[in-house]
Parts: structure tokens; sequence; C-alpha cells
């Protein structure tokens, strides 16, 4: 008689984003508990890796209610093409019910629309706002369909918009001479690309009567009248307006386009170009508005050009664009340098923390990935382009996550680190996992229970639970002032644990991001028996990653009472290295501030830091002297560069500084000692480190299936999961990858799910 079949064991490896999106996946499939269970393996007392929130939890004095407020690991906003991430939450609010107040996903995120952009011009910062227009659509389920050409089309025409602005009144009236030397331009123009051929009589024809234009092109053909149709040769816009008509009359198929077409569009912009050099040569150090407006339209037209003549049109992919910084590409295809560096470009970086080393002077982001970040948020949005979370990330994403696994059926075993992956001895799969225990919990049959309840929302606390952690232990613990999430813990662990392949596990998942991974990965780099060990090395070499800071500041004052003019933004391409900043006081009624101290503006900063690197796990000072050195930093910049975002919130005797008396201290400290009552962190744990997109990588990175170990899966921002930059959805797609392999080569099942923009099909 058949032995009945045993369910295989997958163990996965850290408890961030990508790895409780896999478990999801994995146990949304139908019956996959007669094929398998799933363990989830965490450092420490809580989940969400980089997507972690703490609630503060430690009362200001001994009979009082904690203030429960939210810590991030920085600033964390969803773009609205995030669909993959948004369909995945939907389906575990309505799974779930919801959290608290959160009883849909409706409830839980709410569309934001105004990015300021922060721009020097003459010694001083101008705000550039864009409140971007919203649309019909909701994330969660998408609809948009639009090509890269139909992007390209729209662009040209937003460039010809926003040239007219600045033409109506820099240009009032344009002579007749003129009007007949751009016309004869035009014509030119027109008879080089073959579109049109003119017998010589004709043209002086035209010249002589301008007015029989229209009629004879309009009888040579409807599709010529249309590329020529509405055209003002009243300015140089009238070569954008020809390019625009010509792109909207060739087929939405960039394949079967002509290059010839390509190659006339390229030359009317560069046409209007030379006359947009001249305009932006005159209007440095003149009005801030006209030349911002340029700078982008310069910007605009060098990516259009590029797309063109490194003909990603026609059959190239994005990914081929990758070897280049995308700085370095726009020059290549004719941006000034100013404009090159103008907000528009930094706060693209800033974005992805695009600064190796933390080095704000030599910014480095691979062009196609940027190029693929640009086209989703802003042509991809759905309803608007960012949308907030209404509580903590943690709170709004993990919570419901964590709470759908466990009622499912996955296993959680916190406070266990991964310290070592171990090859078979022909190294080809993984035959054993070494663990460390960090903490006995004093009922160890039981799962350690995370969450505590603030204002009826599901949450993690800033610290373990101690009450389930035997006494002795926890004692020690808060005595000594340990943190378990720390790389440079001085904690002795209570016990190594060793899983083996077929006992524990028979797939592993490693979901840990890459800056942790040499250590635990040791033995991968060393198999030369396995050629995977070079790609390896490759990846760990040429994937980056660097240090971040995040900063949360609670003030007296509302927004409008600290002297900002405009509605909650969110800020980027401000004064480096704290060069983004968000409003993010819609989250102050989710925490618990007493009548005496109750804040009215929360502010959110984030940036990169000089990048420290990773020492040895026994520099146990090394997170102290790192924070101490991102607090003086954070001093600093609020010390100098504050006033121009909040000209109502400074000194009498120092109009950049803070009043320092608005920040909420329940100890009521003087000057700046009261930024010790505020939250900022340095994310320098080797898993928290921000994993870049630098020119060069995108080939180095591993698919979910490429480990080169039979029982070993990929998933993470850190892997090549199509969109490869540093983002949730790119996390959410390497797990639904991570599941599709899984179920196809282990159980030959067919993952039924679509992984939308895991590839550039758009283009």
């Amino acid at each position: 008689m058949s032995q009945p079949y045993q369910p295989k064991k997958i163990t996965i490896l850290g408890g961030g984003m990508a790895s409780l999106t896999a478990a999801y996946e994995l146990t949304s499939q139908p019956g996959w508990e007669n094929l398998y269970e799933i363990t989830i393996y965490q450092t420490g007392w809580r989940l969400g890796g980089k997507c972690a929130t703490g609630r503060n939890v430690k009362p200001d004095a001994p009979d009082a209610e904690p203030d429960y407020r939210i810590e991030e690991h920085g600033l964390h906003i969803f773009f609205g093409f995030y669909e993959n991430a948004f369909r995945l939450l939907k389906q575990c609010y309505d799974e779930l019910g919801g959290n608290g107040p959160f009883s849909t996903i409706e409830d839980a995120f709410k569309p934001h629309s105004l990015i300021v952009l922060e721009e020097y011009i003459n010694q001083n910062w101008v705000s550039i706002p864009f409140d971007f227009p919203r649309n019909s659509l909701v994330p969660w389920e998408g609809g948009d369909v639009s090509s890269l050409w139909q992007h390209i089309c729209t662009t040209i025409k937003f460039v010809i918009q926003t040239y007219t602005e600045i033409d109506s009144y820099e240009n009032p009236s344009t002579s007749l001479a003129k009007q007949i030397a751009l016309g004869t331009e035009v014509i030119e123009f027109l008879s080089d690309s073959s579109l049109l051929e003119f017998p010589s009589q004709l043209m002086q024809l035209f010249l002589q009567a301008p007015s029989r234009w229209g009629g004879w092109l309009n009888s040579i053909s409807q599709s010529i009248g249309n590329i020529l149709q509405n055209l003002d040769f009243t300015s140089e816009r009238v070569f954008l307006n020809l390019a625009y008509n010509l792109a909207q009359s060739l087929p939405e198929n960039p394949k079967i386009q002509r290059r010839e077409h390509h190659q006339l569009i390229i030359k009317l912009i560069d046409r209007f170009k030379a006359h947009l050099t001249s305009q932006l040569d005159s209007k440095i150090g003149q009005n801030p508005s006209v030349f911002w407006r340029l700078t982008l339209i310069d910007l605009a037209l060098a990516n259009i050009r590029g797309l063109i003549v490194d003909e990603v049109i026609l059959f190239r992919s994005l990914e081929s664009l990758d070897e280049y910084n995308y700085r370095d590409w726009l020059r290549k295809h004719g941006a000034r340098e100013s404009s090159v560096k103008s907000a528009f470009i930094r706060v693209l970086y800033d974005l992805v923390y695009g600064f190796p080393e933390g080095n704000t002077n030599k910014p480095q982001l691979a062009a196609g990935t940027a190029i693929r970040i640009l086209t989703t948020i802003l042509f991809k949005y759905n309803g608007a382009i960012m949308w907030k979370m209404q509580s903590g990330m943690a709170d709004v994403v993990i919570t419901p996550l964590y709470e759908v696994l466990k009622r499912r059926g996955v296993k959680f075993q916190f406070f266990h680190v991964a310290q070592q992956l171990h090859l078979d001895q022909d190294q080809q799969a993984i035959a054993s996992i070494t663990l460390a225990r960090q903490v006995n919990l004093k009922h160890p049959q039981q799962e350690y229970q995370p969450l505590i309840s603030v204002k009826d929302i599901r949450c993690w606390p800033n610290q373990p639970l101690y009450d389930q952690i035997v006494d002795e232990q926890a004692q020690k613990l808060q005595d000594k002032k340990i943190d378990l999430e720390s790389y440079w813990t001085p904690w002795q662990n209570v016990e190594q644990i060793t899983l083996t392949k077929g006992d524990d596990f028979d797939i592993v998942l490693l979901g840990i991001s890459i800056a942790a991974l040499p250590s635990i990965c040791n033995e991968f780099l060393h198999a030369k028996q396995n050629p995977v060990h070079q790609k390896w090395h490759d990846m760990f070499k040429q994937v980056k990653t660097v240090t971040t800071q995040g900063g949360q500041i609670w003030l007296k004052p509302t927004l409008a009472q600290l002297g900002w003019q405009q509605t909650s933004p969110v800020l980027g391409a401000y004064v480096e290295p704290l060069d983004v900043y968000a409003d993010m006081s819609e989250l102050l009624t989710r925490e618990n501030w007493t009548t005496e101290d109750y804040p009215y503006n929360l502010a959110y900063f984030t940036g990169v830091i000089a990048d420290p690197g990773i020492p040895p796990q026994t520099e146990y000072d090394f997170p102290h002297k790192a924070q101490k050195k991102v607090e003086q930093q954070a001093i600093n910049f609020l010390n100098n560069y504050i006033g121009h975002l909040w000209p109502d919130a400074t000194q009498p005797n120092n109009p950049q500084g803070l009043n320092w008396d608005l920040l909420i201290d329940s100890q009521n400290r003087q000057g700046a000692e009261r930024f010790q009552a505020q939250y900022w962190r340095v994310n320098i744990n080797p898993s928290e480190r921000y994993v870049l997109s630098v020119p060069g990588s995108t080939k180095y990175r591993l698919k979910t299936d490429e480990s080169g170990f039979n029982n070993l899966y990929l998933t993470g921002d850190w892997i090549n999961n199509g969109y490869n930059s540093g983002c949730v959805e790119a996390t959410v797609m390497s797990a639904m990858q991570a599941t599709r392999a899984i179920l196809n080569q282990c159980f030959q099942i067919k993952y039924a799910k679509e992984i939308i923009g895991e590839r550039d099909c758009w283009l």
C-alpha cells in the first residue's frame, strides 16, 4: 500500500513584505494545505522589514499612558501605479474584514495630489508646486493600458502647452517676415523627409501667398492634412506642433512605424531645442517661473529624443539603457547641464536614494530604470499620483497580511536569526540552515503574540512584549537596553538550531535583503562545483545598497501656523541629505496624545547619510555612534534650513532656524534639547539598507529561480523582478514571481494571476 502524500515543508527566511506576500500568494492556491506547510522565521519581535512600524509603548511617567506615537523606518507612501500591491491588500481587507477603523482598502488609503519641488535659483530656494489631476480609476482595479508611444505623444502635447504659457507673454507678436521664414523651414523639413515634394514654382507661390498653403496641402491627402493641421507660424513651437501631429498620425504600435518618420520627429525636436537653448541662456537669473518651465521642456525633449534615437521605441528594451547613468544619458541626448542638475532630476534620485556610499555629490541611477520609474509614476497612476496610508505602514499593510496568514495556518517563529545556509555535498541544494533563537518564551508551545491595540487598531510595539519572555531574560533585556533587531547586539542567543532538508524543510524561500546575505550565504561564494557561485559573487559586488535616515517631529502649531502657504505637501529636491519632507498630520488622530501635549502637525523627513559601511558584529557601540551623528545632522538642518518651508516657525534672531519651543516635549526641555523628544532613525542594519539601481547592475541581479540551487528561491526588491527599483511594488512583484516558480517547478501548478508590469509590454 502506497504511503499517503506528505505535504512539503516551505521555510521562508525573513518576515518583510516580500516574504509575507509570497506566503499570501502560496496560501491563496486552492487546496494548498494538502500540498505544503509554511513557516516564516523572523529576527526580533515584529514583521515588516523596511516597512516595519513601532508604536511607542514607553510612558513618560509611571502613572501615564504611552503616547503610542507611530515610529517608522522612513517615509512610506504608495504611488498610484502600485496595482499589484493594492490588489494584494484589497484581497486581504476583504478576507479579514479590516483593522479597527479601516474596514476596507478605501478607509486605509486616501489619495494625495500635491507634490512640491525645490529649485535653487538666484541664491534662493523656489517652491514649484504640481497638483496632479485625479482620474476615475482606483489602484486596486487599475485600467490603464496606454503605450509608451502614447506617453510620448502626451509629453509633446504637454511641452507645447507649457511653452505656450511662456510664449504668450514673452513674444506677444511676430513679424510677417519671421512667419514666412518659419514656414519656409517647415516646407524644407517636409521636403527633406520625402513626405512632401514641392516644385520650385509652388515654393515661390507659397512664400508670396501663405494663405494658399492650407488648401493646397489638404488637397494632397487627408493624412498629410492631419499632420499639418492647426500649425501656427508665429513662433518656433510650430516645429513641436508638427512633431506632435506627425506622432499622432503614426500607427499606435511603434514596431511598425517607419524610421524616416522618427528621424523627422527628431529633426523637428532638435530645431525647436536650438531655439530653446538660446531662451534658456537668456532666462538664467531672470524669471524663475519661466526658467523652470524651459528646464522641464528641455528634459522632456531629451527623454523623447533618447528613446527614439536609441531605438527603444522600435525594438530595444529599457534594460538596454541601464548601462548609463540617467544624467549621462540625458546629456547624451541634448539636455543642458543646468537641466540635468535641476530639481526635476534631483527629485528622482532622491526618491530612490540614488547616492552610492551616501555621497550626494555623485548620484547614480540606471537610465532604463529611471525612465520606467518616471513613466509609471507620471502616466500610469490610478486615481491619484500618490495614496497615503491613514496610520503607520505596518498598521495598514503588515497587520492585515499577518492576521490573514495566521488565520490560514501559516506558522511564525519570531526571535529567530538566520545565520547560515549550508549546501549539500554536491553543492546543488540547501542541505541545512543554522538559526539562532534569541529568547525563550514563557509558553514555548505557543507562538509569540506580537500585536497590541491602539484606538482599536491592531499594531506593533516598538519593543518586545516582555511579559511573554521568560522573566530573567526579559529583565536583562530591559536593564541592558538590548535591541534584538540590531546586527551589533551584544546579546547572547539562547540556542542554536539546525533545520535539516527532508526533516524540517524541503523548499527554502530567501526573503532577506541582499546586504545581509554575504555572511548568511557565504558557502555560495565558495561552491566551486557549481558555476552559479560566480553569479552570486558578481551580484554581491555589483548590486549596491545605502544607509538611509528617517525623522519625525511633532509640533504644536498647525501647518498653516508654521507658515506653509499651500495644502499638505509631499516635497522633494530640497537641501541634501534631508531632501524629502512630507506633512503627515493626518496620522495624529491614530496616536494617543494628552490634551496638554497634543501636536497639531507631524512632519516626516528622509534622505541618505554618509555610508559607514557594515562594521564587524563585535563593534557594539557602532549603532549608538551612528545615531548620535545623524541626530546632530538633523539638528543642524533644523537650525539652518527650516525657515524656507516654515517661515512662521523660526527664531527671531535666526530666520532660517526652527523655534525649538514649538516641538512637543512632555519633559519641557529647553532649546535644541527638545529634539530628544522627537524620533529620528538611522537604518544601518544590513537588512534595512536601501537597494540601489546603479548603472550596470541590472544584468547581475538574479531572478527568483536563478539561485543555482534546486530547492532555493529568491524574493525581494533586490532580485531581477522586471521593475528593479527599491519600492513596495517591485517587492510584491518579486513575491508573485517566486510563487509562480515554486508552484510550477515543485508542484506542476500554473499560477493564475497576472503580474502587472513585470515586463515592459507597454513599450
